[in-house]
This record gives structure tokens, sequence and C-alpha cells, in this order.
């Protein structure tokens, strides 16, 4: 998904016009999302760096 269609997909679940707030929250979850997808990632390669020692 890019952020792009993540934020089309929270303008669907907003009614009404969206405010400054809605967009500064759908990019802060946005943020939170690909920090913890690169988090997670680091973890798996750095898992395999383990266990070749």
């Amino acid at each position: 998904m890019t952020e792009n269609e993540f934020l089309v997909y929270c303008q669907g679940q907003v009614s009404g016009p969206l405010k400054d707030e809605d967009i500064v929250l759908m990019l802060t979850a946005w943020g939170s999302i690909k920090y913890t997808q690169g988090y997670n990632r680091a973890l798996e390669d750095n898992e395999g760096v383990k266990e070749d020692k």
C-alpha cells in the first residue's frame, strides 16, 4: 500500500470535509506503520546475522 492509497482509504473512513487535524492524524499513522515495518524488517535481517555466528 502506498501513502496515497492509505490517504484515500482514510478519507473513506471520514464523513464530511477533512480538517487539518484529520490529515495530520492520517500521516502520523502512516509514519508509524512504515516505522514498524522497517523495525521488524531490521530485526529479521539481524536474526540472520546472529545465526551465522
